[in-house]
């Protein structure tokens, strides 16, 4: 168990724009940062992150939280993992657990027991490139052979799986770990006579890392030259590991794709690793899988402006063989650019057999819009033949037909024109049949979500009547008092005060104080739950603060789920940028109150009236209630006393609140 105060002290440490910025890219919005949510499709910046309060909050999909909250539902971590990883981001000392026997190893998940063997294979690995007599004699000459330096090797983590055929089954059995999760990790293999062995015997080999490095699979290469298998095996699926969520490099390239705004895509382990070793670290690798729209989704959050290069191997063949990947990326609305390597290279040998200078500067001038890259390799293919240009033309404009930017459409239907020498108005009778035919054609079940129609403007219809029953409307007037003590307790309002002579004069007085007060004199109380919990620690809290920021964080960093989601969903909104218009004509509150008293003791003042009013309608109609049950006379005479009593206060709130009573 981590101390309370330690566990403290991480939640007031981590900064909420620093670790979400480690994974996301953020654009600065006034006082606040947004980006894109992860935790749906998101094409336009959706989640806020609020500095100043220190929480995340997605306007669109409702998700939210702190920091914690964040690595939990992004990285799928536990809690003590996510304060681990905290711990360890900003150098605070949590206290080690115990090491783990096998009794507890069994007794934990197959998940958490996954990834603790396969950090343990990956320890393993290092251990016997570096340290073992066939590692350094086989392995690690052969990666140096390669030009890799011993600094690559170790930023990557490589490893080396010995020749035995049971090494490391052996090893990692005789210290406990069940034989059960080593199948299923696939690090050990059974085979049909029932023996095991070790799947990556003889092999380098690369670890799969998820963006905050947990290592979740593995990929090995085979040194045998006349191998008959394949030259790289990879992990089988499992809990932890999926293909087609994984992006090799991107635990060690997301930092420099986001401070670029750029990132290269190539197709295998080394050529991630030598373009590293080259200088350029902006890269990821798709890992020789079918390219998904998990991973077009991963790439979409490393860059501020969706910019990605693909790299292709020196000849056209590997254009052709991309064709779905870059349709995929196109109509996620990604800037892509391609650069195409001289014949023979890829990615690994060019960067090998060039200086890191030659390298950058080739990748700089070289790298050229896909669709005007496309338009003038398939040109020059076609020649002068009618038949085949009309075909290359077909064939562009159904990949600029996938662009959903209408202006991107319009740039390159105008370059296309110039290269193809055809008519603007001609390419672009021709875009929209394509985009028609696109969206008419029904899709295959495995094939993506359909794209939506363009949107249609129409008559507005008037909104349908929803009945909303007494207490829901006391519930929604008690959440925006809470709101309002969050966000402005501790700002002073004008407080009308009557004094003997029947005076009216005002007085300064704390927000919070004065709703205080005048639940307390009238001895009202919350008919949530929830609410009455937030207002009685609320007093609590206020006592000690020393500034609305510190009671803001208290509730939203609050253990109970209920309080912190409810603190997050009112306090998101105050760092973003309002219309004046919207101030002037709804009186909306914004964070920029400070400067408009009037308007915060006007929205004070409605909403304790109305509070009283709704709380007064509520007992109304229970009194009306219970007059159709036919009491005795004496019984109906009070309560008629009582209701005469109520109409007269509602009358005065009413007039108060200028509405009209019935």
């Amino acid at each position: 168990m981590i101390p309370q105060q330690i566990i403290d002290e991480i939640k007031a440490t981590a900064r909420i724009e620093d670790v979400v910025g480690d994974f996301l890219t953020l654009k600065k919005k006034g006082a606040s940062w947004v980006c894109t949510c992860p935790f749906h499709d998101d094409k336009n910046p959706s989640m806020t992150i609020s500095s100043r309060l220190n929480i995340y909050h997605c306007f669109v999909c409702d998700a939210k939280g702190n920091s914690i909250d964040f690595l939990k539902n992004y990285q799928k971590l536990s809690f003590y993992e996510a304060l681990q990883y905290l711990a360890k981001k900003y150098s605070i000392a949590i206290p080690e657990e115990k090491p783990k026997n096998p009794e507890e190893i069994a007794a934990q998940n197959e998940r958490d027991a996954l990834f603790l063997l396969n950090q343990f294979a990956e320890n393993y690995f290092i251990d016997q490139l570096f340290n073992t007599e066939e590692g350094r004699s086989v392995g690690l000459s052969y990666l140096k052979e390669r030009g890799l330096s011993e600094s690559i090797i170790k930023k990557f983590k490589l490893g080396y799986s010995p020749e035995g055929w049971t090494a490391f089954t052996d090893y990692a059995t005789s210290k406990g770990y069940k034989e059960e999760y080593l199948i299923k990790t696939g690090l050990t293999k059974v085979s049909e006579s029932g023996k095991k062995y070790d799947f990556f015997h003889g092999r380098i080999m690369f670890p799969i890392h998820t963006v905050s490095g947990k290592t979740i699979g593995f990929g090995g290469r085979t040194l045998l030259k006349d191998f008959k298998g394949g030259k790289y095996f990879n992990s089988p699926e499992n809990e932890i590991y999926h293909k087609k969520e994984t992006l090799y490099g991107i635990d060690v390239s997301s930092r420099a794709a986001r401070e670029l705004n750029n990132v290269y895509l190539v197709e295998g382990y080394m050529d991630v690793i030598s373009l590293h070793a080259s200088g350029i670290e902006n890269v990821v690798a798709a890992s020789g899988t079918a390219f998904t729209p998990e991973q077009v989704k991963m790439l979409s959050r490393m860059t501020r402006d969706r910019n990605i290069t693909v790299l292709f191997d020196g000849d056209s063949a590997g254009i052709k063989a991309s064709k779905r990947s870059i349709s995929m990326l196109l109509e996620a609305d990604f800037n892509v650019k391609v650069l195409l390597l001289p014949d023979g290279e890829d990615p690994d040998s060019f960067a090998r057999q060039h200086d890191d200078e030659y390298v950058k500067r080739y990748f700089e001038e070289n790298a050229t819009n896909f669709i005007l890259f496309k338009a003038n390799l398939l040109s020059s293919e076609a020649g002068n033949d009618p038949i085949k240009r009309a075909e290359v033309v077909t064939e562009i404009i159904e990949d600029i037909s996938l662009a959903p930017n209408n202006i991107v459409q319009a740039f390159y239907i105008k370059q296309c024109a110039e290269i193809f020498n055809i008519p603007e108005e001609t390419l672009n009778i021709s875009l929209r049949k394509a985009v028609w035919k696109r969206l008419n054609t029904p899709q295959r079940p495995s094939d993506s979500k359909p794209q939506e129609l363009p949107q249609v403007i129409t008559t507005p219809q008037p909104p349908q009547q929803s009945v909303t029953t007494p207490q829901q409307l006391i519930s929604q007037v008690e959440e925006n008092i809470i709101a309002l003590i969050l966000q402005f307790g501790m700002y002073e309002v004008e407080v009308a005060v009557e004094n003997e002579c029947g005076e009216t004069n005002f007085q300064k007085e704390r927000l919070d104080q004065y709703i205080f007060n005048e639940f307390s004199q009238e001895q009202i109380q919350f008919t949530s739950p929830l609410m009455q919990i937030i207002y009685q620690e609320y007093a609590k809290v206020a006592i000690r603060a020393t500034s609305q920021e510190e009671i803001q964080r208290h509730f939203t960093t609050h253990e109970d789920s209920a309080i912190s989601n409810f603190a997050i969903t009112v306090l998101a909104n105050i760092d973003l940028e309002i219309s004046p218009l919207w101030e002037s004509r709804f009186d909306i509150i914004t964070h920029y109150i400070s400067n408009n008293v009037p308007k915060l003791n006007k929205s004070l003042e409605c909403h304790i009236c109305m509070f009283k009013l709704r709380l007064i309608d509520r007992y109304r109609q229970l009194l009306l209630d219970m007059l159709e049950d036919n009491p005795d006379e004496e019984t109906i005479d009070k309560m008629m006393m009582q209701i005469m009593k109520l109409n007269t206060r509602r009358e005065e709130l009413a007039k108060m609140l200028k509405i009209v009573t019935l």
